[in-house]
């Protein structure tokens, strides 16, 4: 089986790579009993997002909802997998490490490099990506504040008004009217 290693660049939202703030239960709890899983959204540019197809990988994107005209793709690692579980290391742009505790999280729109490894697997047609390493090499602080905002349900919108209904004419047939046709 073959890996590839994979280098892309982008810009990061939603980074959840470390122990304490990973996703523990997922959608519908399906994390919950392999200890959740990190991730990271990363907005790519069409060269990068060349790079991640020509690995052969089964990634797809979506377009970034906050940066026109990048594609959104969410890189992911298991807690608790036979090989290479655990959160990625994550670094800053001199190599040293990220430490979550004084460094704090990775705010949306930080510009990250991150390192994937695809590989084959031995189901026909599988392939696998992991997130091997986090780059930051643009840090946007973290602003729990934003998270609030776009939790919060936009206030609901005035209805509006439809024309009062009317009931339909009605028309009645005399006896000594005629119906021509």
């Amino acid at each position: 089986m073959a890996t590839r290693k994979v280098k892309l660049t982008g810009i990061g939202y939603w980074a959840k790579v470390f122990e304490d703030n990973r996703d523990l239960t997922g959608f519908e709890n399906a994390l919950k009993d392999i200890g959740g899983q990190c991730t990271i959204d990363v907005d790519l540019d069409e060269e990068s997002m060349a790079k991640l197809i020509k690995s052969k990988t089964m990634l797809k994107g979506k377009p970034s909802p906050d940066n026109d005209g990048l594609t959104r793709v969410r890189f992911k690692r298991k807690w608790e997998e036979a090989y290479a579980g655990g959160a990625p290391k994550v670094v800053k742009e001199d190599g040293t490490v990220w430490d979550y505790d004084e460094d704090g999280s990775i705010g949306n729109g930080s510009t990250v490099d991150v390192i994937l490894n695809v590989y084959d697997t031995k189901r026909k047609g599988i392939i696998g990506t992991r997130l091997e390493k986090v780059k930051v090499t643009k840090h946007v602080e973290y602003n729990p504040d934003e998270d609030e905002e776009e939790d919060e349900a936009p206030p609901p919108k005035a209805a509006a008004k439809s024309p009062a209904k009317t009931a339909p004419k009605v028309y009645t047939v005399e006896d000594d009217d005629e119906i021509p046709f």
